[in-house]
C-alpha cells in the first residue's frame, strides 16, 4: 500500500466508478500506468493501462492521459510524440477504467500537422467536444520572438474517430493578462526566446449555465491554474479570461472529479519539479460565478 504523497505523478487524472478511484499517471515513455483507492489516500498499483502498439505513427513520450466515460465505455485521451516529430492526441476505448485501452483508429485525432497534447473530451448539449493545446515546438512566432501556445476546439463525430467540421482557435496564450505579464524565458537554437505555455484544458458547467475552462501556463518561474469564462454558456464562447489565478503556487494540469461525498475536487501536480510531482486535491466550491478553493485534502 502506497500514500498518496509518496507517489510521483504528472498530469495526474483521478476517475472515481463503482466505489473505486483510479489514478492516471503521466510516468512512462512508452506505456501509461494507473494506482487504484477506496480513500483517495493509500493506493495500490494497478499495472499498465494503455501501451504504444508496434508498428505505430507515434513511438514514445505518453503523456497526459485523460479517462473519460461515454456512452458506457472508459475513452483514453493522450499525448503521443509521433514519428514525424509532431505530438498528438490519440483517443483510445476499454469496457472499464483498468483497460486494456486499444486505439480507436491508427492516428492522432488532433490535427497532423500540428503539434497537439492534452486533448480532453467534454459533452455539450448531446455532443462530444475535444479541447486540445497547439504548443511546443511548432508554434514559434517570429515577429514576436516567442512561442504562443493555442487553446483549440473542435466537435468529434458521435464516435470519436475524427474532428467534425473544423477546429477553431479558443485564445492564445499570450492574450491573457496573467501570461501575458509575466512569461516563462527560455533558450532555443542558441537564441533568447519567450514561451506562452498553454497546458490542460479542463470544461466544467456552473450551475448558472456558464461554462468555466481551466488551463496552465509556464510563467516565469511558476506554473499555474488559470481559468476563463465563457457566460453565455455556448461552447465556442466568448471566452473571458478572469483577473485572478485559481492556484498560483507553482503546480497545475488541474482536473475536476465528484467524489464519493459529492464534492468538487480539483486535482493536480505540485510543484512543477522534475522528480518531485505529487497529486495535491483540492475541495472546490462555487462563489459568484467562480470557483474557490475550500480546502486541500
Amino acid at each position: 500500500m502506497l500514500k498518496r504523497e509518496d507517489i510521483r505523478v504528472r498530469d495526474p487524472f483521478i476517475v472515481f466508478e463503482d466505489g473505486i478511484y483510479y489514478m492516471y499517471a503521466t510516468t512512462g515513455k512508452t506505456t501509461y500506468s494507473y494506482y487504484h483507492s477506496r480513500d483517495l489516500e493509500n493506493w495500490e498499483e494497478g499495472g499498465v493501462a494503455f501501451e504504444i502498439p508496434e508498428d505505430f505513427w507515434a513511438y514514445k513520450d505518453v503523456w497526459a492521459g485523460e479517462v473519460h466515460k461515454y456512452k458506457g465505455k472508459f475513452y483514453l485521451f493522450v499525448s503521443l510524440l509521433g514519428k514525424n516529430g509532431l505530438r498528438g492526441t490519440q483517443i483510445c476505448v476499454s469496457d472499464t477504467p483498468r483497460g486494456p485501452f486499444l486505439p480507436l483508429v491508427q492516428r492522432a485525432v488532433t490535427p497532423l500537422d500540428q503539434s497537439c497534447i492534452d486533448g480532453t473530451l467534454y459533452v455539450h448539449e448531446g455532443k462530444p467536444y475535444i479541447f486540445y493545446s497547439h504548443d511546443w515546438p511548432d508554434n514559434y512566432v517570429e515577429e514576436k520572438g516567442a512561442f504562443i501556445g493555442e487553446i483549440w476546439g473542435a466537435e468529434l463525430t458521435d464516435d470519436l474517430t475524427a474532428i467534425k467540421g473544423e477546429p477553431w482557435l479558443v485564445f492564445g496564450s499570450d492574450e491573457s493578462p496573467i501570461s501575458k505579464a509575466t512569461p516563462h524565458r527560455i533558450k532555443w537554437e542558441g537564441k533568447d526566446c519567450l514561451r506562452y505555455g498553454s497546458d490542460a484544458p479542463w470544461i466544467q458547467k456552473l450551475s448558472g449555465g456558464s461554462l468555466l475552462m481551466t488551463w496552465s501556463p509556464y510563467l516565469h518561474n511558476n506554473y499555474v491554474v488559470l481559468p476563463v469564462i465563457s457566460r453565455s454558456g455556448c461552447i465556442e464562447g466568448p471566452w473571458e479570461h478572469l483577473p485572478e489565478p485559481l492556484f498560483d503556487q507553482n503546480g497545475g494540469h488541474a482536473m475536476f472529479f465528484l467524489d464519493a461525498e459529492d464534492r468538487n475536487i480539483m486535482c493536480l501536480h505540485a510543484p512543477e519539479a522534475n522528480m518531485l510531482e505529487r497529486a495535491h486535491l483540492f475541495v472546490v466550491t462555487e462563489d459568484e460565478g467562480k470557483l474557490k478553493i475550500v480546502t486541500e485534502i
